[in-house]
């Protein structure tokens, strides 16, 4: 990591009442105070040469002057004094007004002024680099900013605050003393002699529980997702059976176009809603049938997509024309993995039905069947309870469990637990020590990435490249 004293407009693009510019590095004041004049000195008629020192934590009310001594733009001003900063180095920032035009001379005066512009993530990296958080903690920053609910927002905290670096390094400390218990056996063993045959199975019994909590960990991941992401909610079903009405009562709003033309929607229409705590990833799709036009086509191709990538799909059908060969066709379609939730609705029912709901559960063999109708509004709110409950339940939201998993994360918490699961697998076969032994490093190498430890520098790079300018 460079020395360079880095800036960036820390605030998002477009009009606002206020726009922040952050400075950090160890010549952040003195830039700052170069081109910020205090307004009292303008009152009291202070030479603007003088020195102006500022205390720290304070915000300073003044103006932005250029090098040919005009206003710029009125700010407040604050200078935070290292270490006690979010990157742990000497920090200015300047509330300025929201206008691109307004930040952008500003940033550009600094720029001029010796700073370099930031890269994506930067101030969060140096945080890490400079040791006031570990890696896990920095992606939860990125974890906070895209939280689309409460729930979201707290998993993202928790992360922040270091709840889920203690349990990474609690297992991976109890890992290293498996290790180093193996080790020791090794370089004092007798001969052939190994470990007898109750400390073979106190190790075994040991990672059997460590394995058991990285399964545990595992089971965040897709819970983290859901917070993080929305939950992918696909609705599908024939043209004209009232997808896109649907579509516009979750969002509270004529989003997708309605008519009693079959098929309206022709594109993938997606959008958040927050449903009771459950964040809500809704796509409208194109009504499938056998036989279409080439632009139906298209549309019911990325439909396909979103349908194999779905967490919940709500399959409609028209209680008012009963179960179709069509409907039939387009169950056989879905791809029902264990993971995924299927909810049948039996939209229309305000008119003439031809079957019941009890009928369709027979036919679908499917659980969960709800009679409603969107014309009146018949059944919706026991649709809502029953997404809500179905995705509450268990410990998705528990105060135990909240936390979140980045994909990264996940990936090497489950390599982890692929190598305690090989060691293991070494001990039932009766294999050396040795052996066992270079799985278990294996598994501790994966933790020591999950946190940050001894990470290559591109991938580091990698990681905070996804991180907005500014943060």
């Amino acid at each position: 990591m460079d020395n360079d004293t880095i800036v960036a407009i820390s605030t998002p693009p477009g009009e606002g009442g206020i726009g922040i510019i952050r400075l950090s590095g160890k010549e952040s004041l003195s830039i700052g105070t170069r081109i910020f004049v205090p307004s009292v000195y303008l009152k009291k008629n202070i030479d603007k040469k003088e020195k102006f020192s500022p205390l720290g934590r304070r915000l300073y009310h003044g103006f932005i002057i250029d090098e040919e001594g005009r206003k710029v733009d009125e700010v407040l001003f604050c200078y935070m004094k290292a270490p006690y900063t979010y990157t742990r180095e000497d920090i200015v920032e300047i509330n300025a007004h929201g206008g691109i035009v307004c930040l952008n001379t500003i940033l550009n005066l600094i720029l001029r002024k010796g700073a370099r512009l930031a890269e994506p993530g930067e101030f969060t990296k140096r945080a890490f680099y400079n040791g006031r958080i570990d890696l896990v903690q920095a992606e939860s920053v990125l974890s906070l900013i895209r939280a689309k609910t409460e729930k979201g927002l707290k998993a993202a905290m928790g992360g922040l605050q270091g709840y889920l670096s203690e349990e990474v390094r609690k297992l991976r400390d109890d890992l290293a003393d498996i290790l180093s218990e193996i080790e020791v056996n090794v370089d004092f063993a007798y001969e052939d002699q190994d470990l007898e045959e109750g400390s073979y199975y106190d190790i075994k019994k040991r990672l059997i529980n460590l394995n058991n909590s990285m399964l545990k960990l595992l089971q965040k991941r897709r819970q983290g997702k859901i917070l993080q992401d929305g939950l992918k909610t696909v609705i599908l079903g024939k043209p004209n059976v009232g997808k896109s009405s649907l579509y516009n009562y979750f969002l509270k709003e004529e989003r997708a176009i309605v008519t009693e033309i079959p098929g309206t929607t022709r594109d993938l229409l997606i959008d958040y809603v927050n449903l009771k705590g459950v964040p809500l990833k809704i796509f409208d799709t194109a009504g499938f049938r056998k036989e279409g036009d080439r632009v139906e086509k298209i549309g019911m191709k990325f439909s396909k997509k979103a349908i194999e990538e779905a967490d919940l799909l709500l399959f409609m059908l028209d209680a008012s024309a009963g179960i179709t060969e069509e409907d039939r066709w387009i169950y056989s379609k879905i791809n029902n993995k264990k993971e995924q939730k299927i909810i049948i609705l039996l939209n229309k029912i305000d008119l003439a039905k031809k079957i019941c709901g009890n009928e369709l559960k027979y036919i679908f063999n499917c659980d969960k069947v709800i009679e409603i109708s969107l014309l009146n509004g018949d059944g919706l709110e026991e649709l809502e309870r029953a997404i809500n409950e179905m995705f509450s339940a268990g410990d998705l939201y528990s105060e135990e469990s909240v936390l979140v998993l980045e994909v990264r994360q996940g990936e090497l918490i489950k390599k982890c637990a692929d190598h305690i699961q090989e060691a293991l697998n070494a001990i039932s076969s009766g294999f050396p020590l040795d052996i066992i032994s270079i799985d278990l490093r294996s598994a501790i190498d994966s933790l020591d990435e999950v946190i940050g430890e001894n990470l290559a520098e591109d991938i580091l790079d990698l990681i905070f490249s996804r991180f907005c300018i500014g943060k």
